[in-house]
């Protein structure tokens, strides 16, 4: 797992082919938001849809344009924040935003804004798709498999924010267990709930979350 694959390949592969189940047989003009080395870009594209890829990871970019190539797909690739490259200049079908890539949007505002650009960049009647954070983590949560701490070894610490579904994992030298509070140079993540991705959704002007199928994706569609 790595953070082009944030799930094992069997996830994967339910993940896309409900994308391309819900997106139907009729070609679509689709933005793959933090598209990665193009784990569902290409399989869109496959499909049939024409794809535009942003990653601001470079190199996530390059690996995605290599990828293409060898399948002799095309695709438009921008390499930049989503904040810089949305909405773009015509409207598309539907945004793809999957990968855990939302969950790295770990403030509220910053969230409820991107999803407000998903918005402007979509024809009526557009979706937006997003991983089933709630339906697919949440259980691991409840379950006590995500607890406050450090492994034996100390090489993989998880730190949580005091008062907001907020964490971060500490790898390698970042490790220090002697500081449990979130600092500045944690990639800090949110845990999504339902209802802080229903809130999200109304703020933004779109339908209130669906989940076709649960563990698999999150549908909003723009009215």
């Amino acid at each position: 797992m790595n953070d082009w694959l944030p799930m094992d390949e069997q996830q994967s592969a339910i993940q896309i082919k409900e994308i391309i189940t819900l997106l139907g047989v009729d070609a679509k003009r689709i933005v793959d938001v933090g598209c990665g080395d193009g784990r569902i870009l290409v399989p869109l594209a496959v499909a049939g849809h024409e794809v535009i890829g942003i990653d601001v990871d470079a190199d996530a970019i390059s690996a995605c344009a290599h990828r293409c190539a060898q399948t002799e797909l095309d695709a438009t690739l921008l390499d930049g924040n989503l904040f810089d490259l949305l909405p773009l200049p015509d409207p598309v079908d539907a945004i793809v935003c999957c990968g855990q890539t939302f969950m790295l949007l770990h403030d509220v505002d910053e969230a409820v804004c991107a999803l407000n650009l998903f918005r402007e960049s979509l024809c009526k009647g557009g979706v937006v798709i997003l991983d089933d954070i709630p339906g697919d983590l949440w259980p691991e949560v409840a379950q006590g498999r995500w607890a406050i701490g450090a492994n034996e070894e100390e090489s993989l610490q998880m730190v949580w924010s005091h008062n907001d579904a907020v964490f971060a994992i500490r790898s390698g030298e970042e490790v220090d267990t002697d500081s449990w509070e979130l600092r500045d140079g944690d990639q800090q993540v949110r845990l999504w709930t339902m209802g802080a991705m229903r809130m999200a959704a109304k703020l933004a002007g779109l339908s209130a979350p669906i989940v076709p199928v649960t563990g698999a994706i999150l549908v909003m569609r723009a009215d």
